[in-house]
């Protein structure tokens, strides 16, 4: 019986059929070989007058007679020169973006209409930093669909199921990665990313009998070419010079070391051993022009024709390379197989079909496929098929089975059908009639409850406190009382020329704003380094102050002297909010920017800060009433208002041009002199816009009271300290 998972590695050369049977381990990266087969074809396939698919088809007749793949995954290998390989790097990009770039790359680089291609591709190494992949190579991988189907058609006259079709480079570089830097895809490198190599690369080279493969890799990323030279070439040498026939110059080449003078049949093959050399030169230099970073370190040679003896020897001398012997496939396990003496004698034939094995089995570094998309999904549909057919039958028998029950209930609910004496019906009559009854008591005490939800709701109005409002109508009166006033100004506009804007201590509100929020503290935190900085800008004023009476004035167009947010602040004492609470947002400008008050240090930002900061910081609100209940005097802190900090406000002033309302303007006189006023009642200032933020926990007027109280007992303990 076959065991399960069963994957067959099938490489048809020009000389013989490689075939493997593989099962995976109990071990991720374990393979263990089962069976193999290698039969060879009476003639190679590439002579005039040999019938190619003929020698196939029959060659496919003798492995099944042989070997049963039925259930088996299936791998098949085509030739390397039968394809076309790729490979780009994308920029740095998101990794879902890799798709899109990767089809218009496809139709940049394939120089075939692309329906008439089969393609795939793969990342080849990279790593993805922020989400973005960086030092990524993606390989396309195509052929000609009519050459895929050209490939599979022998198989499918024998009736074998291909699952995966692949470029037999791809299927050495399978077997490199597992074989050769023993790699485990199960497991990638964390610090290369997608298990990249140690970064030293091998050259591999799988020499066939008309061309060469040669795969420069470093276990992760790789580079083919595909060299028009191979065993057949050394045969066709010895035939040219020795005067043999093919058969007869093949037999000599198998058989070197029990020819009566193998140096002169050395001699005779050094022209196609130089011109291997001199290919592999090139293909080296090549790659090293690609990736001047690369290191490569050995070289393996595969394919019956690496046992030539002498050839390992003089390509590791004139490349100055050190090779890497193959002995045995270190990593495939089976008794009964790796240890059979017709399957050592071909060992280096078998990289193929091993690295055909691993991708079936899914333990290869490369997965792309050929298989024509339509056939990979019928395939799907085929092993989804007996799944499907079981489905249908275990429903339909669910089905046959509820049915009976069905039935069965049915007629236990039937209304002829009674129970002590009573039918269904007579019972369904009772329960109409109870449910009726339910229904109106339950709409009756529906009416109730909307009757006593009104009366609530008026007992809530008439006996709600008006505490709420209240406190708010106190907030606007304690922000009146903390801004400047001016007693030049009352009620009626003032005129410019007796009252210039510049030197108005008056604040023009343009609008308040108002944030609930959970945890007041979040926003203590964020303000309290600006609330510093900006409770050190009085004491850099009276500095200024005091400068400015020895010494001579600063230019008009200095700017108050304002400490750095971002600048280590004094010690400043501020309250530590904790639970809810709001945040004020006052927005309003002035014009108390004169030259005067910008020498004095009393303009733009220091005049907020002196007087309404100021007055919020260290000042007194007063409330009517009697003091025992809410009344009198108070600082801001008693009533919960904390943290006054101008959040926002310009360096400097910007000069802006103000017009006058019509019985404004009437009542102005014209400007005499410094080109305040203009024509039509414009005047021109500098204005400061700023916005001023504080937090405010509102307190009843008991609690303000017990605040108040608490303050003055700490105050007299100070003060008798």
């Amino acid at each position: 019986m076959a065991r399960k998972n069963a994957v067959w590695g099938i490489d048809i050369g020009i000389c013989s059929i490689k075939a493997l049977r593989c099962v995976p381990g109990s071990t991720p990266g374990e393979l263990i070989a089962e069976r193999f087969d290698f039969i060879e074809f009476p003639k190679m396939l590439n002579q005039p007058e040999v019938d190619a698919e003929e020698q196939i088809q029959e060659a496919l007749r003798q492995f099944l007679s042989r070997n049963d793949v039925l259930g088996d995954r299936v791998a098949v290998s085509v030739p390397g020169q039968s394809g076309l390989s790729r490979f780009f790097r994308p920029p740095p990009v998101d990794q879902k973006t890799l798709p899109d770039i990767v089809k218009y790359e496809v139709k940049q680089q394939i120089p075939f209409p692309i329906e008439d291609v089969i393609w795939d591709w793969q990342k080849l190494g990279g790593v993805e930093v922020d989400g973005r992949l960086i030092d990524a190579e993606v390989g396309l991988f195509a052929m000609k669909r009519d050459g895929v189907f050209r490939a599979m058609k022998p198989f499918n006259d024998a009736g074998i199921d291909v699952d995966i079709v692949q470029l037999s480079p791809l299927a050495v570089f399978n077997y490199a990665c597992h074989e050769i830097f023993k790699r485990d895809v199960t497991k990638p490198d964390a610090t290369t990313g997608e298990g990249e190599g140690s970064g030293k690369s091998v050259v591999v080279m799988s020499i066939g009998t008309d061309t060469t493969d040669l795969i420069v890799t470093n276990g992760s990323r790789l580079w083919l070419r595909n060299i028009p030279v191979g065993g057949n070439h050394f045969t066709k040498q010895l035939s040219r010079e020795l005067k043999l026939t093919h058969a007869k110059a093949e037999q000599l080449k198998k058989n070197l070391r029990q020819a009566e003078d193998p140096r002169q049949l050395l001699q005779a093959m050094r022209p196609v051993f130089n011109d291997l050399v001199n290919e592999v030169q090139r293909s080296i230099t090549f790659f090293r022009s690609l990736d001047k970073t690369a290191d490569i370190s050995q070289m393996v040679l595969l394919g019956n024709t690496a046992q030539l003896p002498g050839l390992r020897q003089y390509l590791g001398s004139q490349l100055e390379i050190d090779m890497l012997k193959v002995d045995a496939m270190h990593r495939l396990s089976g008794p009964g197989v790796v240890d059979q003496g017709p399957f050592q004698e071909n060992l280096l034939s078998f990289a193929p079909a091993y690295g055909l094995c691993l991708q079936a089995a899914n333990q290869s570094r490369l997965k792309t496929n050929l298989l024509p998309r339509e056939i990979q999904v019928e395939r799907i549909i085929e092993a989804k098929k007996p799944w499907i057919l079981a489905a249908v039958s275990f429903l339909m028998l669910g089905a046959a089975v509820g049915l009976l029950f069905a039935a069965t209930r049915w007629y236990r609910v039937s209304e002829n059908f009674a129970v002590e004496g009573k039918t269904w019906a007579q019972a369904a009559q009772a329960v109409d009639t109870q449910s009726s009854t339910s229904k109106r008591l339950i709409q009756t005490d529906e009416e109730q409850k909307a009757k006593l939800a009104g009366l609530l709701r008026i007992s809530e109005e008439l006996t709600t406190s008006s505490k709420n409002k209240a406190q708010w109508i106190e907030l606007y009166s304690a922000i009146k009382q903390a801004l400047p006033v001016d007693p030049r100004i009352g009620d009626q506009p003032a005129d410019p020329e007796l009252v210039p804007f510049e030197d108005r201590k008056l604040f023009y509100v343009d609008h308040i704003e108002s944030a609930f929020l959970k945890n007041i503290g979040i926003w203590e935190a964020a303000i309290l380094p600006l609330y510093n900085s900006q409770a050190n800008a009085k004491i850099e004023k009276q500095v200024a102050e005091s400068a400015a009476e020895t010494t001579e004035p600063p230019p008009a167009t200095a700017t108050p002297a304002v400490v750095d947010p971002a600048a280590p602040a004094a010690n400043v004492t501020a309250a530590s909010l904790t639970g809810a609470g709001w945040v004020i947002e006052l927005r309003a400008h002035h014009f108390h920017n004169s030259i005067e008050k910008r020498r004095k240090n009393d303009s733009n930002l220091l005049f907020v800060l002196k007087t309404a900061v100021e007055h919020i910081r260290s000042g007194t609100v007063v409330y009517p009433g009697n003091p025992e209940e809410g009344g009198g005097e108070f600082t801001y802190s008693d009533i919960g208002v904390f943290l006054p900090t101008v959040v926002r406000s310009p360096e400097l002033p910007k000069e802006v041009t103000i017009t006058m309302a019509d019985e404004e303007a009437a009542n102005a006189a014209p400007a005499s002199s410094g080109g305040k006023a203009g024509s039509g009642g414009k005047y021109k200032a500098a204005r400061t816009d700023f916005t001023l933020q504080f937090a405010w926990q509102p307190r009843t007027p008991s609690e303000r009271v017990a605040a108040r109280a608490k303050r003055l007992k700490a105050e007299e303990a100070a003060a008798a300290q």
